[in-house]
Formats: C-alpha cells, structure tokens, sequence
C-alpha cells in the first residue's frame, strides 16, 4: 500500500490525525480498545484492533510498508517504547510521537519527531505576550 500511515492510539488526538491524513494517505489507526474504535467519528479509513507492541500484530496489519507511524497512546513510556520499535525493527523512517513529559524528548532518536503539547503551549503563550519572537 503506498503513502501508507499507521497511527497508534485512538483517543481525541489519534482520531483527529487520522481524519486528517486519511485525506491524502492509506491510514490504518490501531488501539487496543475497541470501544474508542468504535467511537471514532467521521472517520473512513482502517482500524484494527490489537496490541501494537505486539510484532505479530504489526506483521498482520502490513507495518513494514507503512512509510509514516505516529504514536499518541496515553503513555509516554508505550510511545518511546513504540518509536523505537518501529524504528529499529520495523524500518520505518517517518516517526511522530506524543509526549506529555518533554523531558522525555532524550530518550527517543533525534529522527523521531516528538510533538510536546506542554512545549507548544507554552511556546505559544510566550509569543503572543512578547516574551519570545515568533
């Protein structure tokens, strides 16, 4: 499958990238919840349900051919845990994750893409009251 993405979570954050790369990419979203599968609203692409630190699991659902992963779960640990996986083993080259704690940050490769919520807020305040330069 070209322009394949794979997104591991499917809370608020996962569904909306989801919605939005299945634009233009072949989007798989995987948790291992059902019920926030199930949930997921206006969204057309694929789901699967299943244990995404789980290799078997990942063969099944083709991701070695995915050439973008974002990784939002709950968990920052499960999402270092994930970026490494499928960069190391899995191959993939294209990595966003999600971390809560940006400390974290330097724990993941620096060709992982990590998007802190904290960092952006704060960044965006200190813009808009003119303490940082846009």
């Amino acid at each position: 499958m070209a322009n394949k993405t794979i997104v591991v979570g499917a809370g608020r954050m996962g569904g909306s990238i989801a919605r939005y790369l299945n634009e233009t990419s072949n989007v798989v979203i995987v948790d291992r919840n059902l019920f926030k599968l199930e949930k997921l609203q206006d969204y057309t692409g694929f789901y699967e349900v299943g244990d995404a630190t789980d290799l078997q699991f990942l063969e099944k659902i083709g991701a070695k051919e995915a050439n973008r992963v974002v990784i939002v779960t709950e968990d920052d640990n499960v999402n270092i845990f994930l970026a490494d996986l499928f960069e190391k083993i899995i191959g993939c080259k294209n990595i966003y994750i999600r971390l809560k704690d940006s400390r974290k940050r330097k724990l993941v490769s620096d060709s992982i893409v990590c998007i802190c919520p904290f960092d952006l807020s704060l960044d965006y305040f200190e813009t808009e009251n003119g303490k940082k330069e846009a």
